[in-house]
């Protein structure tokens, strides 16, 4: 199995700042095996919308348990000693992108 896959693409409006994405086009699968854990890890994803003072996070939640685990993300006011303001979890990478992106463009018109 080719262990190389590439960057999920994500459309990030202006006035983010991803600190860190590792999030990639690859779904969950014991196919994996022990290499699961490269890409379905607790720190996949962070962003920062300064103006608007809001994190964004994705993870994989137990870290590196494809069985029983899944995408979470988390938005909240400033930073994560903030107000949780949202959160998502799901298996699925598609869902998880639509969500992402949802929360980019509420973020950036002020709605969230």
């Amino acid at each position: 199995m080719d262990m190389d896959f590439p960057l999920q693409p994500l459309r990030v409006p202006s006035g983010w700042l991803v600190s860190f994405n590792t999030f990639c086009e690859v779904d969950p699968s014991p196919a994996l095996g022990e290499n699961a854990w490269m890409w379905f890890k607790q720190d996949i994803l962070q962003a920062t919308n300064e103006r608007r003072g809001r994190l964004l996070d994705l993870g994989w939640y137990p870290d590196g348990d494809i069985a029983d685990g899944a995408f979470t993300v988390v938005l909240y006011a400033g930073d994560f000693h903030g107000e949780l303001l949202h959160r998502f979890r799901n298996r699925d990478r598609h869902a998880v992108v639509v969500e992402i992106e949802r929360l980019f463009a509420e973020v950036s018109e002020g709605r969230l």
